[in-house]
């Protein structure tokens, strides 16, 4: 994993007044703002969220390594 990966993470929360019982998750970056907001809801669980944001979180890494690649 390249020196940029380990600037994102991603931050879980418990979000919404129609369904606080839901869990949403964030890819965030370190160095600064991203600019988008990258997010999922409605997960049942924390971990769950969390799952589908480290997921998510490794596909954004693989599309900017490619990118990063094209343009060398």
């Amino acid at each position: 994993m390249n020196t940029r990966a380990t600037d994102y993470y991603v931050l879980t929360s418990k979000r919404g007044e129609n369904h606080p019982d839901r869990w949403s998750w964030e890819i965030r970056r370190k160095s600064k703002p991203l600019g988008v907001k990258l997010t999922g809801n409605g997960y049942q669980s924390e971990s769950a969220a969390q799952f589908a944001g480290r997921r998510a979180l490794t596909e954004l890494l693989a599309g900017l390594a490619k990118e990063e690649r094209r343009g060398s």
